[in-house]
């Protein structure tokens, strides 16, 4: 009789390197995408495979820069940790065990040394209700840490991490979720919240889908499931805030991203198109069409040369 070993899987291939919004390097030399339970580093130049970076157990959800080291990266998994990684050699780090299933990462640089992410409120995978929350990593030379400060920032925000950004160097946050966009300003530890209703006489779905920040100006901008973009203004004196909309998607849009400097906002949606605005003159528009499939994600690199798009047949 032949004895029934337990089957380990070892390395598990072929995964979805759209499932996150994608990572472009400091210098646009490399693209990062979240790859099963691995992260895959690809070079722009010759698009070939040059790393992976393997040691999460479960699902990769989030690469992410490290602000305050270019070359270094960010990961997140439902396996509750996050692991920082020199990208270029394929080094693990750190690991910093959160101990729950974690859906998206983010930091800005003003908040040195921590980490903002998206959980469930409770330990379990099904959970449904899930909470932002900001983790100060621990200084220490151990190279497996257990973080312990963790403070809740935002309850009940969604889990796609495109309904999450952060504005003007990390002075605030918008979290948009069904109906609801929420501002929460730091220094002032406060949050401010705006409604809008399901749908208007003229058939239109408000819901939100996604948002993005400019980077130097109080401006938010909304996706929305009618194709409509919101730029929304004075943000910080809740009775006085104003929008604006554009329209030229005709279904949700599905990512929106400005670029460094501010100048352009770029948006997708199931259209192929990926449509250029110009910052306060948005009549002024330029589109890329035909690019093969649905837009599920966009990014730009740190300098502004180099746009990505991540579509839905991967």
């Amino acid at each position: 009789m032949v004895e029934q070993a337990e089957i380990r899987v070892v390395h598990q291939g072929g995964s979805k390197i759209t499932f996150r919004e994608p990572v472009i390097s400091s210098d646009s030399r490399f693209l990062l995408c979240a790859s099963g339970h691995n992260v895959k580093v690809f070079s722009t130049a010759t698009e070939a495979c040059v790393q992976e970076l393997r040691g999460h157990t479960d699902l990769v959800t989030g690469v992410l820069l490290r602000p305050s080291n270019h070359l270094q990266v960010y990961s997140c998994s439902a396996d509750g940790t996050v692991r920082l990684w020199d990208f270029t050699d394929g080094i693990l780090i750190k690991t910093y065990v959160i101990g729950y299933p974690i859906c998206s990462i983010y930091a800005s640089a003003s908040h040195d040394g921590v980490v903002f992410i998206v959980m469930p409120t409770q330990r379990d995978k099904r959970s449904d209700v899930f909470q932002l929350v900001a983790v100060h990593l621990p200084q220490c030379a151990d190279q497996l840490v257990e973080t312990t400060e963790v403070s809740a920032v935002l309850g009940d925000v969604s889990s796609n991490p495109v309904a999450v950004a952060f504005g003007r160097s990390g002075e605030y946050l918008a979290s948009a979720k069904g109906l609801q966009l929420e501002i929460y300003f730091f220094k002032k530890q406060k949050s401010y919240r705006f409604f809008l209703k399901e749908d208007h006489k003229n058939g239109s779905r408000n819901t939100f889908t996604c948002v993005a920040c400019h980077p130097k100006d109080d401006c938010v901008a909304t996706g929305h499931e009618d194709g409509k973009i919101r730029l929304w203004r004075n943000l910080n004196h809740k009775k006085e805030y104003t929008y604006s909309t554009l329209h030229w998607h005709h279904s949700a849009v599905s990512s929106l991203c400005f670029t460094p400097e501010g100048t352009n906002l770029l948006s997708g949606g199931v259209e192929s198109v990926l449509v250029q605005w110009r910052y306060g003159q948005e009549s002024q528009r330029d589109f890329l069409p035909r690019l093969g499939a649905a837009i599920t994600n966009i990014a730009v690199s740190p300098d502004g040369a180099l746009f990505c798009t991540s579509h839905s047949d991967n």
